[in-house]
């Protein structure tokens, strides 16, 4: 997957950089200051996540937005601006963003964004959706309770588990431990520890699988 930053400073591209490679899920990261420039490499690159600046020196990217889906581009988009005023939440809300994030927020907050990205990429991959499906991609994070994830034991971080929660979104099928590894660029003890956490907040399921020849082994998959 791609993803390009909209950003004219220079600063908080290199956070959304810095941010972005943590998540380990992206394999190339472009970046753009301008309109004029994103536009450009929107015709030269194969993009599947904006994350889009509204305040550009060369414009407004809500109008970028906008046109994006006149021409029935279906790039995904997270508006990530100090902009807070209702007009600009609303239209970037009616323009179909996965996610709106106000300058500034934490880690955990962006990557809680990037896993609604995933999340949604992987659910309208199936050809039909389930009723709870849909209510799943219409739910943000301040439309569920408290997530019992969040309350973590020592030794273990938020942005961690939120990696680890973003790479098992990007599996297709259920997943092995050192599968779920390789997807967040983590070790396999660590990787571990947090499928322990999960598994004991019944956040995921787990299932022994038995085989002729060989050690039986363990696999996974994420309560929806």
């Amino acid at each position: 997957m791609n993803v390009l930053i909209v950003e004219d400073d220079p600063m908080v591209e290199f956070i959304h950089r810095n941010y972005l490679e943590q998540a380990g899920q992206f394999q190339q990261i472009y970046s753009a200051s301008s309109i004029t420039d994103a536009k450009g490499l929107l015709k030269e690159k194969p993009i599947d996540l904006i994350l889009l600046d509204i305040h550009l020196k060369d414009g407004n990217g809500l109008d970028l937005l906008a046109q994006l889906r006149r021409q029935q581009q279906m790039i995904e988009v997270i508006l990530i601006t100090a902009a807070n005023e209702a007009p600009a939440v609303k239209e970037g809300l009616h323009l179909g963003v996965v996610d709106y994030l106000v300058k500034p927020f934490t880690n955990q907050r962006f990557q809680e964004s990037l896993g609604l990205f995933f999340k949604r990429k992987q659910t309208l991959q199936q050809a039909n959706l389930p009723q709870e499906q849909i209510d799943q991609l219409l739910k943000k994070p301040a439309d569920t309770p408290s997530d019992p994830s969040v309350k973590l034991e020592k030794g273990l971080s938020p942005e961690t588990l939120e990696r680890i929660k973003n790479a098992a979104a990007t599996l297709k099928r259920d997943f092995t431990i050192q599968e779920l590894a390789n997807a967040s660029n983590l070790s396999h003890v660590s990787v571990r520890k947090y499928i322990q956490h999960l598994e004991d907040r019944q956040l995921l399921t787990s299932e022994v699988i038995y085989t002729k020849v060989g050690r039986p082994y363990k696999v996974y998959s994420m309560k929806t």
